[in-house]
């Protein structure tokens, strides 16, 4: 199918004033809302922690996966349910207070900020039972949160940074821990990782070489790859992301962001026709997702 670009740039636009114009409609439960599932097309991402419990288990990749698909708020309702079905799992409890915290698109708020705070020091509480990486995944997160009136957001975001790039070190065959260390960084100068003439900014070399460092080992890890789009788009040549951009609606159909992602590096590299299509294809995606989930509104781009 193609489009006149007048078509396209409708599409485009039209896609994009639905995100934002529902976006905040995503942080607050809807009476609607339906019981939390394990729900088809989302990938099968697997990283394993000491629960017994096989739901438990599945509901944390689940939430896992939603953090990386930026559906923050599914996230926390997938880690919640994983806590609910084994409620010793400490890393649950990190789960939700990593989908509770900020992003390239979102600071937090104090109520999101405590209620981070409080899910984390639950995992901490938990710990003794965790294995010896979790135990580093939880306290690294512990550094991000305070509930000080006066507490430098910005210092606990760097520490936070500090910690996940110790933790990726440590266990460099962790390729999630990686991934989280890289968005660590980005969070740290969200959307100005490059400057408007195309120079890199402090840390943007690193993300981009721990990112392909990921993918060289795993081209399909879908985190990797959402946030290395992030991280090239507005380089000088967005076009390194191509051979990456097409695993993510065939990994993760259900995630309507994810299937959107594409479209960041083809509006890029003048594939309009391509990112309209996927913008498409992503709201029918969510469409779905908002069907069966009973929840309203849309994640940021």
């Amino acid at each position: 199918m193609r489009y006149s670009p007048v078509l396209t740039l409708a599409l485009l636009l039209s896609f994009c004033s639905v995100v934002f114009a529902q976006n905040s409609s995503m942080q607050m439960p809807m009476s609607g809302e339906k019981p939390v599932t394990l729900m088809k097309g989302m990938g099968s991402l697997h990283h394993p922690v000491s629960t017994e419990k096989a739901e438990a288990q599945k509901f944390f990749d689940q939430g896992l996966t939603f953090v990386f698909a930026f559906n923050h708020e599914e996230a926390v309702r997938s880690f919640r349910r994983a806590a609910e079905l084994d409620p010793q799992l400490a890393m649950a409890q990190w789960g939700i207070a990593l989908a509770l915290g900020p992003n390239i698109n979102l600071d937090v708020d104090p109520a999101r900020e405590k209620a981070a705070y409080e899910a984390v020091q639950k995992a901490l509480a938990l710990s003794a039972k965790a294995s010896e990486s979790e135990r580093a995944y939880i306290e690294a997160l512990a550094k991000r949160y305070s509930v000080a009136p006066d507490a430098d957001l910005r210092r606990l975001a760097v520490d936070y940074k500090n910690a996940m790039g110790a933790l990726s070190k440590r266990y460099p065959d962790d390729l999630d821990a990686a991934t989280l260390y890289a968005e660590s960084a980005m969070n740290l100068r969200p959307w100005q990782l490059w400057s408007s003439d195309g120079k890199p900014a402090e840390g943007t070399e690193e993300i981009v070489a721990v990112l392909e460092s990921v993918l060289r080992r795993d081209p399909n890890h879908i985190g990797a790859i959402h946030y290395y789009i992030h991280a090239v788009e507005a380089s000088p040549h967005p076009e390194r992301a191509l051979a990456y951009v097409a695993k993510l609606p065939a990994s993760v159909p259900a995630a309507g962001h994810l299937v959107h992602m594409p479209a960041h590096i083809y509006m890029r590299t003048g594939d309009y026709e391509a990112a309209a299509e996927s913008n498409q294809v992503a709201a029918v995606a969510d469409e779905n997702f908002f069907k069966l989930s009973g929840r309203e509104g849309m994640y940021p781009l």
